[in-house]
């Protein structure tokens, strides 16, 4: 499991890269994040299709998440299996592992993917509720 935490080519290449597995959850996450939206503004006109995204927006939220809390469960496993805390806390000497597992931390803590992830879903939110908020109170 160390190796597979590890990312190496960030490593090698000196910047962090973003797994091809990861975009894919990412685009998952914002097609969820749309869909949801969508919900409450085309129950309206078209329940099929308000039914629909409700479906696509909960099933793609339940594979997010899975994902998301797998990848933060292998993380504080890293954690706890180099004892980081306690380490970081007595100021004692990192190994070469430890500087691999606190690079590969610091990397996703860097994501572009997160920043865009937030901003989407405030922005939808945003959208959804100014149109919900029209067709409901003032159309």
């Amino acid at each position: 499991m160390q190796k597979k935490f590890i990312c190496h080519d960030c490593f090698r290449l000196k910047k962090c890269q973003e797994s091809f597995v990861s975009w894919i959850f990412f685009f998952l996450g914002v097609v969820a994040t749309i869909s949801i939206r969508a919900v409450n503004i085309t129950l309206s006109f078209n329940p099929l299709m308000a039914r629909i995204f409700w479906y696509v927006g909960v099933a793609g939220f339940l594979l997010f998440f899975i994902y998301k809390f797998n990848y933060y469960n292998i993380t504080q496993q890293q954690i706890k299996d180099c004892n980081l805390v306690e380490k970081l806390l007595e100021k004692n000497k990192l190994d070469g592992h430890d500087y691999e597992v606190l690079g590969t931390i610091i990397c996703a803590l860097n994501s572009k993917k997160d920043k865009i992830n937030f901003f989407l879903i405030f922005l939808f939110s945003a959208l959804a509720l100014v149109v919900a908020v029209y067709i409901d109170f003032i159309k």
